[in-house]
């Protein structure tokens, strides 16, 4: 399920011209980033993707999304909030 979201959010991203960026765990990526990233004309967002609203985190993404989010945009995105994700976004991009 978390992939579903993922591949519907970074479909629409692309589709609104975004540079979109999946992150994968590993050496050179920091503990806790997010899945997804995406640039856009001075703009940027961060997503993290859960299979449901109640998917474990991974140590340090809560604080990483939150610190986020006072800089730019940076939610959690899983199937039942998936839709607002995209209409705020559709308002902002």
């Amino acid at each position: 399920m978390e992939k579903k979201v993922q591949d519907r959010l970074i479909k629409f991203l692309k589709k609104k011209k975004c540079y979109v960026i999946k992150t994968k765990p590993g050496p050179g990526t920091p503990v806790g980033c997010p899945d997804v990233i995406a640039l856009y004309e001075g703009w940027w967002g961060a997503f993290e993707c859960k299979a449901s609203v109640k998917s474990p985190f991974q140590p340090l993404q809560k604080e990483t999304i939150a610190k986020l989010d006072d800089w730019s945009m940076a939610t959690v995105v899983h199937p039942d909030n998936i839709d607002e994700v995209i209409s705020q976004l559709e308002s902002m991009l």
